[in-house]
């Protein structure tokens, strides 16, 4: 009998086998002279060298174990599927046998017969293999290896294939975006030559010619409309076509409008509209879908009704106003609503004369024009010294000099550009250099400088900063523009007649009227006027070109802005020296790019303490109620750009998500915003006052006014001892602390002196915050600087522009509202919180009276500033004739217990959770920080009498203050290590606690608070591990986590692999670190760490525009800091009612059930690319495990929420 064997790479083995073939080499196969096994061996020989040769390409690429896999054939695959059939591929004849088998074959050949296993059906009983057996088995295992590692070589070029695909999809993209800013910047400063060459020029280029598209085409063909020339417009269309593209409705609208400009009949535009009737489109769509400037659509139907016959044509009226099917307010839409609550003793009169109104839009409508507003800086109300006015005379000498130099070096550098651009053909930046006058560059950078001379920050902050200041400039001169100054005052009155007609409704209908009520009356307003893209907002300029303008000017400050070197010294020779510098420094190990201001520029702009501030219109409130969000591009300021999802500058995908949702599944999300924004506020001038005092007298720690930086500590001051390395290093450190310290207390006194400089600018208005939202629904006011969502200052020189009376009950509101602000009676009633108020009536008045001079009583409550207001509200109220008569703009807050838990509680309809944050009525309100330190007290008892020492050392300190900020961050997200720095942060600011432990100390309470927290929100714990599991398998299949909120809000979170994305300039290569970009893999840390607390916030964001939507059909003032409700005194039972009722309402929607509904209908199919790949297969099979598993609920009764006092209180 002959053996037959295979070896791999058993070494002690091959040493008793006799050598049957030739040598293969290092870890060889040896194989008999049988001809069958020696094809066998053939085919084995190759799958080690594809083996080998895998493993050298895997070792280069470093393929991963999640990587996409597409359908592989392989040469081997045949080998693998002959393995679980007993023979290999019939194609290569080759057979596996055992050792008995190839007995069987070598006498059958002798004797000229068929092997008798070969003639029978059943397979032979196979015993214990012999060696011969498993050498046989293990070289398949080489074989099946080789097959495997052909798989992992497809799956990395498979993924190499899609990251390139994206690649060129995202610089297709970009490419897109600048050559369509470049024709739009071209054809608005009439240079559509320019852009015509332009096109030729990348048309020509076979690697640009692709980035082309029928909208760019159309900006050009707009650009040659204006100016009536049809050749053009022809030329264009044959371009297009000749292209392989197709021309669309507003190609066909740019032609049309040539038409009627040109003043064209009888064939052609006869012919043109055949033809575009042909492509499948009509008329109608047109003037339906189409985007129009002032004049635009009054030439295309002078094209329709003179050029060809149509005289009876005219556009369609605007379609009735869709209704909202969102099930959870159906209702407020139908109809039959009714107003439930609607009281009509609330109604009041105008806050405007029909003078006023045209006033203040027109004042509005200036405003936004200029761009920018002038305001008087409080700091410039003290009396300034003879030094201080030497200094801002020579400020504005420098600033006079400036002017003249940027000037002229901008226009050398437009020559420049100018001769680069027509020289080549080619883009650049020139025609974005001229979108402005030149003086308002020049302006730009002139308060850059005073900007960069305070703060002297990177370049890539300054230079986004002034392109961003560019384009908003340009988007509303484009708004306005359409080639002469009449047209121009034609558009001005257009606009501000839609607004003034819609603001005279604001001003006579309270609150706005319905819900719905406002968007619908200025979609007609503008259908009417004709004027449609007043307020829509074009597409941005691309964040590089953005970088690149701004650099550019930058470049132009740096070279050009000179200082006089002898400034301070007491000569009257001029030495001028630059006064910006640009640098390199190290920022967190990262060498980044700043401009240096020269130490003499910044001692000049300190000293000479500018009295005005310059702020952009759309960082200011308004004069007259915001534009009503009436599409996912139309809202908010008149002019000023303003978009409806708060995003960075690269993130698209939300708005892209928003465009896929019908507008009316939106109308509950977008008129709750305008609810908002139609709130009138004015300014609490006693309150304003004394803040201003306390803040030009240096400020005040104890009252939470920054000080001014000359109240910080002293840079250490060097002696004449030598100092050792040891000291050095100790100064060193030294001075990085006084240096940080004085830039916080700097950014804080700045932030503090725009506050109320704005407020003092307002102080005897009546103005509005217009509103928008982040990715997750939650809302904001759009100007950043002052708004009711700040600090306890900023609220408390903020009241109500409209007043109530206080009724029956508003004076015990305001008592109650009050003792909620002083923090002091958490755990008591409400009525022993009035009780309270009435017994220190006395120290109430005191302050009111004295608020620095008296007794002070205010000082001591927790938000003193808004408590020293609501002082001064109450004793107006008490001294006057009749309380109850009295009338109040004070609003009054309602905040929610632990909001995030609270729908938790709700969602689990957990009975303990709901106790804990007072779902469940009570009669006095329970405080679910102090339940989890009770809780974190009993555990740390036992480890004491167990002796460990931390938990010895801890006794007496675990107090309600020092969980409280971990409690409540835990439900948004926080990790156990950042838990650990809050708990940290609170022991050490407790004198008595031994500083040796705060660190051990902070991370054994962060173990017990979590452990608490488990143990008394059960549900609610599994409900969030349901929701981050869930997150963390979706992102592993390449998903970003979306889903839709209750009240139809598309959510997606922004959270994807950082990609370093280089912006080349002349002057510094700037690397942008973007997180957002959606053709990069998600961050799958970030996405499943944050979905449970943006779910959360989702939901309490729904309560809350519920509540607003609901309030506004009651005629009622309703504004919202997130979870803290505000409204008149008089009106809290009824906001009270309301919110209890739309949170049952809400949470009595499946939201868990409908989130896997969703969830599974959004994931539930697999990548056709990963369908092979079992790895990807078992995650997809997981993940359809826990999706399904929606955690179970308890026996909490909703209803319960409706009785309970202190659920928001």
């Amino acid at each position: 009998m002959t053996l037959i064997l295979r070896l791999t790479s058993v070494r002690s083995f091959r040493a008793t086998i006799p050598t049957l073939g030739p040598s293969v080499g290092l870890g060889s196969v040896w194989f008999g002279g049988c001809p069958t096994c020696n094809k066998l061996r053939t085919a084995a020989r190759e799958g080690v060298r594809q083996r080998q040769k895998k493993q050298e390409i895997l070792k280069k690429r470093k393929v991963s174990s999640h990587v996409r896999l597409e359908p592989v054939t392989s040469s081997l695959h045949s080998a693998q599927q002959t393995h679980a059939q007993r023979s290999l591929s019939s194609k290569s004849n080759i057979n596996v046998y055992t050792t008995n088998e190839v007995e069987n074959i070598q006498t059958s050949q002798r004797n000229g017969s068929t092997p008798q296993w070969q003639t029978s059906h059943k397979k032979p009983l196979r015993s214990t293999p012999t060696v011969a057996e498993s050498v046989v088995e293990e070289e398949l295992d080489v074989v099946e290896e080789a097959e495997e590692e052909d798989v992992h070589e497809k799956i990395a070029r498979r993924q190499e294939e899609i990251e390139k695909m994206k690649n060129m999809e995202r610089r297709q993209n970009e490419e897109q975006a600048y050559i369509l800013s470049f024709m739009e910047a071209c054809v608005s400063i009439g240079e559509v030559d320019r852009a015509t060459r332009t096109l030729h020029h990348l048309k020509s280029q076979k690697k640009r010619r692709k980035h082309l598209n029928a909208d760019i085409y159309n900006v050009v063909m707009k650009g040659w409309a204006k100016q009536a020339n049809m050749d053009k417009i022809r030329h264009l269309f044959y371009m297009m076509t000749k292209d392989g593209l197709h021309p669309n409705l507003q190609s066909y609208a740019a032609a049309l409008e040539c038409m009627g400009r040109a003043g064209l009949t009888g064939g052609v535009p006869i012919r043109c509209v055949k033809q575009m009737y042909k492509e499948g489109f009509n008329l109608e769509d047109m003037f339906r879908d189409c985007t129009f400037q002032v004049d635009e659509q009054e030439y295309i139907l002078k094209a329709i009704q003179d050029g060809c016959g149509m005289a009876d044509f005219a556009p369609p009226l605007l379609p009735p106003p869709q209704r909202c099917t969102t099930d959870l307010v159906s209702s407020i839409y139908a109809d039959e609503s009714s107003d439930n609550y609607r009281d009509e003793s609330l109604q009041v009169q105008p806050l405007f004369t029909e003078d006023e109104v045209i006033h203040r839009c027109n004042a509005q409508l200036e405003m936004e024009t200029q761009h920018w507003l002038k305001v008087e800086s409080v700091e410039g109300q003290r009396q300034s010294s003879q030094e201080v006015l030497k200094l801002r005379e020579l400020l504005q000498t420098h600033k006079t000099m400036w002017e003249t130099g940027l000037l002229q070096a901008f226009r050398t550098l437009k020559k420049q550009m100018d001769r680069q651009s027509k020289a080549k053909g080619q883009l650049n930046i020139y025609p974005f250099l001229c979108v402005l006058e030149d003086q308002e560059y020049v302006d730009m950078m002139v308060q850059a400088i005073c900007l960069v001379a305070v703060t002297g920050d990177p370049l890539l902050i300054i230079a986004r900063d002034l392109g961003m200041k560019i384009q908003q400039k340009y988007r509303i001169k484009q708004k306005l523009q359409s080639g002469s100054v009449e047209r121009i005052v034609l558009s001005h009155l257009q606009i501000g007649q839609i607004y003034q007609d819609y603001c005279s409704f604001m001003v006579n209908n309270n609150q706005g009227g319905k819900p719905g009520q406002a968007r619908e009356l200025w979609c007609q307003l503008e259908g009417e006027q004709g004027v449609g893209p007043v307020v829509g907002d074009e597409g941005a300029w691309p964040i590089n070109l953005i970088i690149n303008l701004g650099s550019l000017l930058v470049d132009v400050m740096v070279r050009e802005v000179k200082i006089d070197n002898n400034l301070f010294r007491k000569t009257s020779e001029q030495k001028l020296i630059p006064a910006l510098y640009h640098m390199y420094t190290y920022r967190n190990i990262k060498q980044v790019g700043i401009i240096k201001p020269h130490p003499m520029l910044v001692q000049l702009v300190e000293g000479a303490q500018d009295t005005n501030l310059v702020f952009d219109s759309s960082l200011l409130p308004m004069l007259m109620p915001p534009v009503p969000w009436s599409s996912i591009k139309k809202g908010g300021f008149l002019l000023s750009p303003t978009k409806l999802m708060r995003s960075n500058d690269a993130t698209l995908q939300h708005e892209l998500l928003l465009e896929k949702v019908g507008t009316s599944e939106l109308y509950p999300i977008l008129d709750s915003l305008n609810q908002l924004g139609a709130c009138a506020w004015k300014i609490n001038q006693p309150i304003l006052d004394l803040v201003i005092r306390v803040f030009n007298n240096k400020g005040s720690k104890e009252l939470d006014i920054p000080q001014p930086v000359s109240e910080a500590p002293t840079f250490p001051k060097l002696g004449t001892e030598i100092l050792t390395n040891g000291d050095k290093q100790a100064m060193r450190k030294q001075m990085a602390q006084v240096r940080k310290l004085r830039s916080e207390m700097h950014s804080l006194r700045m932030d503090m002196l725009y506050k109320l400089s704005i407020a003092n600018r307002f102080r005897h208005e009546i103005f509005y915050f217009p509103h928008n939202m982040d990715f997750r629904g939650r809302v904001y006011p759009c100007p950043p600087h002052f708004n009711h969502l700040g600090s306890d200052v900023a609220r408390s020189i903020l009241v109500f522009a409209e007043g109530h009376p206080l009724g029956e009950k508003g004076l015990d509101w305001l008592k109650i509202h009050l003792v909620n602000l002083t923090g002091f009676k958490k755990k008591n009633s409400q009525m022993e919180r009035l009780q309270y108020a009435n017994e220190i009536m006395e120290e109430i008045l005191d302050s009111a009276d004295n608020p620095m001079t008296g007794r002070k009583w205010w000082m001591t409550a927790d938000e003193s500033w808004q408590a020293l207001a609501c002082c001064m509200e109450i004793a107006s109220a008490v001294r006057s004739p009749d309380p109850q008569a009295y009338i109040s703009h004070f609003p009054v807050h309602q905040d929610g217990s632990c909001n995030g838990l609270q729908h938790y509680a709700a969602l689990g309809r957990d009975i303990t959770g709901a106790h804990q944050v007072n779902l469940m009525p009570a009669d006095s309100p329970q405080d679910v920080y102090s339940g989890v330190a009770r809780q974190v007290e009993k555990l740390r008892a036992l480890d004491a009498e167990q002796g460990v020492k931390v938990a010895q050392v801890l006794d007496g300190f675990i107090k309600r203050k020092v969980v409280k900020q971990t409690v409540m961050t835990v439900v948004y997200g926080v990790t156990r290590y950042g838990g650990r720095l809050q708990i940290q942060r609170q022991l050490k600011d407790i004198p008595d606690f031994p500083q040796d432990y705060v660190w051990e100390a902070s991370g054994y309470l962060v173990k017990k608070v979590f452990m608490s927290l488990r143990e008394i929100f059960t549900l609610a714990r599994e409900i969030q591990d349901w929701l981050t599991e869930s997150a963390r398998l979706i992102s592993h299949v390449g998903s970003a986590v979306q889903w839709v909120t209750p009240l139809g809000l598309p959510v997606v979170q922004p959270y994807h692999k950082v990609k370093n994305k280089l912006v080349r300039n002349e002057m510094q290569n700037i690397i942008l670190n973007v997180s957002s970009d959606t053709s990069e893999r998600p961050d799958i840390i970030k996405q499943k760490n944050a979905f449970p607390p943006n779910f959360i916030h989702s939901l309490d964001s729904t309560h809350m525009m519920l509540t607003s939507l609901h309030c506004q059909q009651a005629g009622i003032q309703y504004v919202s800091v997130h979870d803290c409700f505000w409204t008149h005194a008089c009106t809290v039972d009824t906001m009270n009612r309301i919110c209890r009722e739309q949170f049952v309402a809400l949470h009595n929607q499946p939201i868990l059930e409908d989130l896997s509904k969703y969830l599974l209908e959004e994931y539930g199919t697999l990548p056709s690319e990963l369908q092979t790949s079992p790895a990807a297969v078992s995650k997809h099979e997981k993940l359809m495990e826990v999706l399904v598993d929606v955690p179970p609920k308890g026996e909490f009764d909703l209803k319960r929420v409706l009785d309970s006092t202190y659920f928001f209180s």
